[in-house]
């Protein structure tokens, strides 16, 4: 990273404590007030008493509130990208969340108050919620504000780069620079896909180079984001272009064809600039953070549950030579390695003459190893991949480094899979199955590049009801 990224970052840490600050303050005041009201007016009226006392309870309660309303703003994402958020897209996610947060609150924790009329109930959540709604209001407000001051002062922002064909961008430049302008984006040169020729400019800015070279001026100049603009009869350059600026994390704009704008994909910005974001997650905040609490919540219950399966599966796989378990250097999420974590069903010197995918009738495979695979036995230990973050329950199966470089040479967008953390099952593996060659690996993909493009709890569903009826019908390898 930079050193102009490296202090974005720490910018935004700052901002991320000072937003957290406000919401435990907001949360405390709702609470106390809350307290306040129950202590004084409440239960007195109930039990005939001029005011009760306030007792031990009343600091756990009130970090309990303030731990499940910071915990629920991290959930939806109102703590991600606060530099780059819109002041109303804000307010609206926070009226939508609190609404919500309040109500379960008044489920579990005040419903069951001694009232003497229900017109308390009513009390209780207009104290509670209007403090905590508009305290936290006014905090995410003003340090809005405070960074739309910085942006417009410009002592924050953010190095941009154009990336396309010199005649479009020039006849977006004026849409550009209202971006830039709203944005907060300082635009830092141009490259052009048809390689570097001469010193041209382009929108009054210098020519850099062809976008090969575009890791080596992202890390110089810092760059965070970027505008891309190609003509139609150039999109094949559009996928690896992309693949590309995924893998620096940078945020993609780009301007959209016909096509584009006819398919709903493209929204204005602020200033009414038609410009279409290049998203490198597939879900948002919440669906991303609560399909990861699914996750750890069905891993740890899988694992408790299965113990007494686990353990037959481990005796029989022991009496085979070899150790019980199997552990293999995989690809996950961004690339990263971890290994994963299975059941042998192999003879223990099966890939002595280097990596060989397994077919149908591989003689490598033990007895007991075909059962295993039969009914996916053998994919059990990986519910502690799931635990431990390197796995999830659903996403594409992870690879070997050795086959992902030869599916990367053939088919460059498999370098998709990666935006995603791995899984135990798939959309490939329900309904395509297991791939014996470098082919059929292509075959699958297709498969997991459609589901990581429609991620959802539906289709997570959906792949989990598969995946038990052919573990059922035994129909793995």
């Amino acid at each position: 990273m930079s050193p102009r990224g490296s202090a974005l970052r720490a910018t935004e840490r700052r901002y991320t404590l000072a937003y957290l600050a406000g919401d435990v303050a907001a949360a405390g005041l709702a609470y106390t007030w809350l307290y306040s009201y129950r202590k004084g007016v409440v239960e007195p009226a109930r039990f005939g008493l001029e005011s009760l006392v306030w007792d031990d309870f009343y600091p756990w309660g009130l970090s309990i509130t303030a731990v499940l309303w910071v915990g629920t703003l991290g959930v939806v994402g109102l703590y991600q990208s606060l530099l780059r958020k819109s002041r109303l897209t804000e307010l609206s996610r926070l009226v939508q969340t609190w609404f919500f947060f309040v109500l379960a609150f008044f489920l579990l924790f005040l419903l069951d108050d001694y009232v003497k009329s229900y017109t308390a109930y009513w009390g209780t959540i207009k104290r509670f919620g209007g403090t905590l709604l508009g305290v936290s209001a006014l905090i995410r407000l003003a340090l809005g504000s405070h960074i739309r001051w910085r942006i417009n002062q410009g002592s924050l922002h953010f190095p941009t780069l154009l990336i396309g064909d010199r005649e479009l961008l020039e006849a977006h430049e004026h849409d550009i620079r209202r971006h830039a302008q709203s944005s907060g984006e300082v635009l830092a040169g141009w490259m052009s896909v048809h390689g570097k020729q001469g010193d041209t400019l382009c929108c009054g800015l210098p020519l850099l180079g062809s976008p090969k070279e575009i890791a080596s001026w992202a890390h110089r100049l810092g760059i965070e984001d970027v505008v891309v603009a190609l003509p139609q009869e150039e999109h094949q350059r559009l996928t690896p272009l992309l693949l590309d600026l995924e893998e620096l994390g940078v945020r993609i704009f780009m301007f959209p064809d016909t096509y584009g704008i006819l398919s709903g994909m493209v929204q204005l910005d602020e200033h009414g600039v038609p410009l279409m974001e290049w998203h490198h997650e597939p879900m948002d905040a919440w669906q991303r953070n609560s399909k990861r609490i699914a996750d750890v919540a069905l891993a740890a219950s899988a694992l408790v549950l299965l113990t007494p399966l686990m353990v037959v599966v481990a005796s029989g796989v022991a009496r085979t030579k070899g150790p019980v378990f199997f552990r293999q250097e995989r690809l996950g999420r961004q690339g990263k390695t971890f290994n994963i974590l299975k059941f042998r069903t192999m003879r223990s010197d099966a890939e002595t003459a280097g990596p060989q995918l397994s077919s149908e009738d591989d003689p490598r495979i033990t007895k007991v190893g075909r059962v295993l695979r039969k009914y996916r036995l053998d994919e059990i230990p990986q519910f502690w991949n799931v635990l431990v973050g390197d796995m999830s329950i659903v996403g594409p199966r992870p690879e070997r480094a050795f086959f992902a470089q030869q599916i990367i040479e053939r088919a460059p967008q498999y370098r998709h899979i990666y935006k995603v953390r791995p899984g135990i099952t798939s959309w490939g593996m329900v309904r395509f199955g297991y791939a014996s060659t470098v082919d059929e690996m292509i075959r699958r993909m297709e498969y997991d590049l459609l589901y990581i493009e429609n991620m959802s709890w539906r289709n997570d569903l959906k792949v989990l009801l598969y995946t038990v009826w052919t573990v059922l019908k035994g129909r793995g390898k």
